[in-house]
């Protein structure tokens, strides 16, 4: 437990630099297991309200639509398309995703992997690019996931500089259908915590649809609150 409370230290202070996200300043996003499934095929939409009446970063509503499949049994990779609104107006941005699990879940004490985003958006001159470290360790009924993020950002409508940002969710294993989850999200403009839920409903021939909610509260003035809806069709 203190090795686990001093990697959750180190993800936090390395959060604390600056993340602004390509449209906005908000740092609340999906939160990514380090895992791949072997010839599965997804289909995505995520949808993330950020309302905010202090501070420079605007509020903003999203909606991500997306398509993915594993390459090979340790990478997969997705194209998403995001529409984006904010009180400064609108925006659509096109991303590539890849993630590489790379260790076999159980192996180690906590399983590892890493993602790779390619986003840029349409209409302007504004590109980033990001490396994640993703982690989970199960305790017992209690799952941890953490990713922590470093992007680049550029263009001629964006500064070009580093960003980082640090998602965790606590997971409660009480069911398949159902799991009590907990949120924290850190960047330079987010310091958001709040509850939520998870769960996989099981279709016939190995179809699922996987769902996440959650409802953040700005911490220190912040955001009022973010709220997160995501939904993946998985199929093989």
């Amino acid at each position: 437990m203190r090795r686990l409370a001093c990697q959750w230290l180190f993800l936090i202070t390395l959060s604390t630099g600056s993340t602004h996200g390509l449209a906005d300043g908000s740092a609340v996003t999906q939160i990514y297991s380090p895992y791949v499934q072997p010839l599965e095929k997804e289909l995505e939409f995520v949808w993330i309200h950020d309302d905010r009446h202090k501070g420079h970063t605007p509020s903003s509503t999203s909606a991500k639509v997306g398509y993915g499949t594993s390459l090979f049994t340790n990478l997969y990779t997705e194209l998403s398309i995001t529409h984006l609104n904010t009180d400064e107006g609108s925006l659509d941005e096109i991303e590539l995703e890849t993630i590489w699990q790379l260790t076999e879940q159980g192996e180690y004490s906590s399983d590892w992997g890493l993602l790779f985003e390619l986003e840029t958006a349409l209409g302007e001159d504004a590109h980033e690019i990001s490396l994640g470290v993703l982690n989970q360790k199960d305790i017992n009924r209690w799952s941890i996931v953490s990713n922590v993020v470093v992007s680049y950002e550029w263009g001629a409508q964006r500064q070009d500089e580093p960003e980082t940002r640090l998602g965790i969710q606590t997971r409660y294993r009480l069911g398949t259908a159902f799991e009590p989850t907990m949120e924290l999200f850190m960047g330079d403009e987010t310091r958001a915590v709040g509850p939520g839920a998870t769960g996989i409903y099981k279709m016939p021939q190995a179809r699922q649809l996987r769902w996440n909610a959650a409802i953040l509260f700005g911490v220190d003035g912040y955001a009022d609150y973010t709220a997160k809806l995501e939904f993946e069709y998985e199929f093989f």
